[in-house]
């Protein structure tokens, strides 16, 4: 494993498929009772019909959460991130969202406050690089990637004074 320090963004390439034991077939037409999230013909989906909400099920991302099963983590520290903080988590959950949009699987799994860092967990490694690089891009700041080899976990963290 490697760490990295950056002042401009890495590019990387991410493996399509790693062994996600939460990563399983399900029936066509199954949603998640939490979090009311479709799987419809091998994809899932945030908007459905009610017709395609057949089989109810706890869909990979809340397993995750509810297991505590995290891919990514976000370490956010310094003075900027103490004075800025729910400027930060908006921008964090706005980023969230925005990726929903492509699949609804990656969420924040949860977010803590420890001393003078917030820890943010992801049920996926990309969602936890995007988080850092959108405080890299909106905030600056010292930005470090760390890789699981075959960048299955991912750790970031970010840093402004």
């Amino acid at each position: 494993m490697k760490l990295q320090k950056f002042k401009s963004l890495p590019y990387i390439k991410f493996f399509d498929f790693h062994n996600d034991p939460y990563r399983t077939e399900f029936p066509n037409y199954s949603y998640c009772t939490q979090c009311n999230i479709t799987y419809v013909d091998k994809h899932w989906k945030l908007k459905a019909k009610p017709e395609e909400m057949k089989n109810p099920i706890l869909c990979p991302a809340c397993k995750k959460i509810k297991d505590g099963y995290f891919e990514g983590i976000l370490c956010i520290k310094g003075e900027f991130a103490k004075k800025h903080k729910d400027e930060i988590i908006n921008l964090l959950k706005n980023e969230e969202q925005k990726q929903r949009t492509k699949t609804a699987l990656p969420r924040i799994g949860k977010i803590e406050e420890k001393d003078d860092m917030i820890i943010v967990y992801t049920t996926n490694d990309k969602l936890a690089y995007r988080f850092g690089k959108a405080l890299f891009q909106a905030y600056k700041g010292d930005l470090s990637i760390k890789w699981s080899d075959g960048n299955i976990f991912t750790r970031v963290y970010w840093e402004r004074n």
